[in-house]
């Protein structure tokens, strides 16, 4: 087979390909509350990092490809920094400090669109994340350092419809990596029109990290809205 020929059949599988393509863009943002965040050096007693009150905006564009109307592949970027105080005067030891966490993640998920029955649909797959994180303390406590992790594991989204333009979303991934993991779990309602969707609902976020004989755990509570388009 000559190379024009194999050259013209390269470019008649890509014009299949990308004439079943769909292409989508999502824009999330909202207010994001730590729940709970501790470090335990060594061993010892745990030190708080985030306080409750400590709400910040966040946003998280993603990019998606879908092809063969069965599968769909996102690429998310997220960046995140929160700073909290701490005081108590009536301890045995009294303290006062601040802790500052920054984190910027790199999210691909992969899955596979499974036939729609009457009310119900379901994506299965995966997600790999990888993030970037820093915890940084200043006055009566000190410290500085920086985690870089992977994880991988499962993802799921499943859709109940209630009408033609409404259902209820939960979205379910989880991973593990060498010394961490997570559960990112969303909950929520879409609003469907001709070609986006709105969704407006909840996430809960918890990851955990392993280092140096120290332990980080966090988690937050995302309040948000969604927006996608398709073309």
């Amino acid at each position: 087979m000559s190379l024009r020929r194999i050259c013209l059949i390269l470019l008649l599988l890509s014009i299949a390909a990308f004439s079943s393509a769909k292409f989508e863009l999502k824009a999330e943002s909202g207010v994001s509350m730590p729940w709970n965040g501790s470090l335990e050096m060594g061993g010892s007693e745990s030190t708080e990092l985030l306080d409750r009150n400590s709400f910040r905006a966040y946003f998280v564009p993603t990019v998606g490809y879908g092809f063969s109307q069965e599968h769909l592949i996102e690429f998310s970027l997220s960046h995140f920094t929160v700073s909290s105080s701490f005081e108590a005067t009536n301890t045995e030891v009294p303290y006062q400090y601040e802790s500052a966490f920054r984190q910027d993640t790199v999210l691909l998920t992969y899955r596979y669109i499974l036939p729609d029955l009457d009310r119900f649909s379901l994506q299965l797959g995966v997600q790999g994340r990888l993030s970037f994180k820093r915890i940084t303390l200043s006055g009566s406590k000190e410290y500085d350092h920086k985690v870089t992790d992977f994880s991988f594991g499962p993802a799921a989204d499943i859709r109940l419809k209630m009408n033609d333009r409404v259902f209820v979303g939960l979205e379910i991934s989880t991973g593990l990596g060498k010394g961490n993991g997570f559960v990112d779990v969303f909950a929520g309602l879409h609003f469907a029109g001709p070609f986006y969707y709105i969704r407006v609902g909840s996430r809960y976020m918890y990851a955990t990290n392993s280092f140096d004989q120290n332990r980080l755990s966090l988690s937050f509570v995302n309040f948000g809205a969604q927006f996608s388009s398709s073309f």
